[in-house]
């Protein structure tokens, strides 16, 4: 019983840092409405100045604004919800020999990487990872041939908890 818990422990998923899919979704929304602002000035402002436009538009300055306004929206809802669908299809499992590396929610992609192969670590950590504490971790295996490869997982919350649990899983790397 105490191994088959240990075995689940080592299951759950590892996903990016929470920080970083706010830092996107903020920055999606502000960016779009920041545009949204500036479209929506200029056509008001011609359309309360009485400014000319191009094939008799000034009519349909208000139908547009909503078609605007709509299409934004909808813009807004895509991205979000391709973000978050990319946030939650991106994950990371340690078992007792193995890395591994799963995204996709439908259509799965799991890529396997043996921890004896492991070579180096090492943490990236930008100045709003070091505040939010998150960071990239690259990964260098190599393998009989001159097989070298790096993995790169993205945007990890708390990068050195999860270097550590490589490292405990390691033969080479310590």
């Amino acid at each position: 019983m105490n191994q088959e818990t240990n075995t689940m422990s080592n299951r759950e998923p590892i996903r990016a840092s929470v920080a970083t899919l706010a830092i996107q979704l903020v920055s999606l929304l502000v960016f779009t409405d920041l545009i949204y602002s500036i479209i929506n000035f200029f056509l008001m402002k011609v359309y309360f100045l009485q400014g000319v436009l191009p094939f008799d538009t000034h009519r349909y300055i208000i139908f547009i604004l909503a078609m605007l306004h709509i299409g934004k929206s909808i813009f807004q809802v895509i991205f979000v919800l391709k973000f978050v669908m990319k946030w939650i299809g991106s994950s990371y499992f340690i078992d007792d020999a193995h890395l591994v590396k799963r995204d996709g929610i439908m259509s799965v992609i799991e890529k396997t990487f043996d921890l004896d192969n492991i070579r180096s670590i090492t943490i990236n950590q930008g100045i709003l990872g070091k505040i939010f504490n998150f960071g990239d971790i690259v990964i260098e295996i190599s393998a009989p041939g001159d097989y070298l490869d790096q993995i790169l997982l993205s945007n990890l919350a708390d990068p050195q908890k999860f270097e550590q649990k490589i490292r405990g899983h390691c033969k080479f790397v310590q």
